[in-house]
């Protein structure tokens, strides 16, 4: 990604070909869901992807206050609907390597923090990234294919953190089954001390 190092508004002829743009992600990407996918969701793919555009920016741009920053940072106030968790995912599937690259800047830089507020807001898509707190997955339980994508990328990412309620821990099992130790060497000890 090339990114300037200056901070501008974009231009709305730009935010209709970035939609255009997402919207062929996510016919590309939908192919390779879990059962129906849900459907594009053009409002949160878009704030996703100017989120994951201004991190890159904030990265490299060290001199950007924290309040500046969290101006530019700002949450989606969207609903967590399913279609929105989904098309959010196009770009925010890249947070733990952006949280990965932060981190190595300065583990208290206020980036940090802004990242693992949206980490816990998008636990979907935030899998891999270590010590965060989810607390509702209500939503991805709720839709087939969100949730064996889940558990599919949590078996992929070895991330043990995600997998303390029943629902995961039942997903899993149904996944893996007798293939647990030669898919995830160790998992079965975790999964044995739950009985």
């Amino acid at each position: 990604m090339v990114v300037p190092r200056t901070l501008t508004a974009f231009e709305a002829a730009d935010l209709d070909a970035a939609g255009l743009l997402l919207q062929g992600l996510y016919e590309r990407d939908r192919l390779e869901m879990p059962y129906e996918s849900p459907v594009f969701d053009p409002e949160s793919a878009l704030w996703a992807a100017r989120y994951v555009f201004r991190v890159c920016q904030f990265i490299l741009l060290r001199d950007i206050g924290e309040a500046e920053m969290n101006d530019w940072l700002r949450g989606y106030d969207g609903l967590q609907t399913a279609d929105a968790i989904y098309s959010a995912d196009l770009m925010l599937r890249f947070l733990p390597d952006l949280f990965r690259l932060a981190s190595g800047i300065s583990p208290e830089d206020p980036l940090i923090s802004n990242l693992k507020v949206a980490a816990r807001q998008w636990p979907f898509s935030s899998i891999g990234i270590a010590k965060i707190s989810i607390n509702d997955l209500s939503v991805i339980w709720q839709n087939q294919s969100l949730k064996y994508a889940y558990i599919d990328r949590v078996i992929q990412r070895k991330d043990m953190q995600r997998l303390k309620g029943e629902n995961e821990k039942e997903l899993l099992e149904e996944i893996l089954g007798a293939n647990q130790a030669g898919l995830w060497p160790g998992l079965e000890l975790l999964h044995d001390d739950t009985r």
